[in-house]
Parts: C-alpha cells; sequence; structure tokens
C-alpha cells in the first residue's frame, strides 16, 4: 500500500514537472515564437546600434510582452559579408536564433567565392540545443561549439543594449 502511494505521488510529481517544462520543446518554442510574430506588427521597434572588431550592425527590438524580446538584426561585417539575425528572448534567455548569411571569402588575389549559409536554433533557458538546422552551400553541416559560443555571447551582448532601454 505505502509502495503503491508513493508511485502515485513521484508519478504525479514527475507529471507536473514535465508539463510545465514543456514551453521549452522546439513544439513549445515555435508557439511563442509564431505569438511573438503576430504581434509584432503592431508594435513599433526601437533602434540602437552595435559594432565591433569584426562588424557592425543596425538592430530593431521589440517588447510583444513583459517577459519576450525579439532582435532583428543586420550585421556587417568587417570582411565582405552579411548576416539577417533574428533573435527570441523569454525572461533574458535566447530560446529561438535565426541566421541567414552571406560571405564573399578570397580564394586568390583576384577571386572571391560566395558562402551562403543559413541556421535555425532552438534553445532551452540554460543555452543548451534542443535542435538546430545549419545549411552552408546546400549542403547540411554540423554547428560546433565555438560557432555557438559566439551566437551566444553575441546574443548576450545584443539582449544588455536593448534592455538598458
Amino acid at each position: 500500500m505505502k509502495i503503491d502511494l508513493i508511485s502515485i505521488i513521484s508519478l504525479c510529481l514527475f507529471l507536473i514537472i514535465s508539463c510545465g517544462g514543456q514551453e521549452y520543446t522546439e513544439e513549445g518554442i515555435v508557439e511563442i515564437v509564431e505569438k511573438t510574430d503576430s504581434l509584432l506588427a503592431k508594435l513599433a521597434g526601437q533602434k540602437y546600434d552595435w559594432a565591433s572588431a569584426t562588424g557592425y550592425s543596425a538592430v530593431m527590438a521589440y517588447y510583444p510582452e513583459p517577459d519576450i524580446i525579439f532582435i532583428n538584426e543586420n550585421l556587417t561585417y568587417r570582411k565582405p559579408g552579411n548576416s539577417f539575425n533574428r533573435y527570441y528572448f523569454k525572461n533574458g534567455s535566447l530560446i529561438y536564433f535565426i541566421e541567414k548569411k552571406l560571405m564573399y571569402l578570397q580564394e586568390s588575389k583576384s577571386k572571391l567565392r560566395k558562402e551562403l549559409s543559413s541556421l535555425t536554433l532552438y534553445l532551452d533557458p540554460d543555452g543548451d540545443i534542443i535542435s538546430y538546422n545549419k545549411i552552408l552551400n546546400n549542403q547540411l553541416v554540423h554547428l560546433n561549439d565555438s560557432e555557438l559560443a559566439e551566437i551566444l555571447s553575441h546574443a548576450e551582448e545584443l539582449r544588455k543594449l536593448v534592455s538598458d532601454k
């Protein structure tokens, strides 16, 4: 009898905990993103500028709900190239990131090669990857740890920039 009661309580606690974190599944994040996107048309964004040794960007930030920040960034690299990035933050944590990047790489003194990439990234509040899809020149490729660290670092810089509104 005690074992049955302990089992039932354990099962209830497991269901409560797992349902509470359901929002940080890929499907839960998609719902947050879709809801945020539906609110953006009615909002006026705030413009910010960001710059570093590697590039500079024009940033538009939107605050559709008290715990949500959406950032749209047009990043120009010091090397020839651009990327268009979208960041979705919930409660201060990056949960969704989209990047479309076009870089020109020097093959020789007179020849440049285009490199086109896209990345979609789903993250939990701790910064751990739920799932991602990275395509480089029409090939599915792996996202390495240094790329992820760079994305998270830059996202945090932008979040801090736009949070001081």
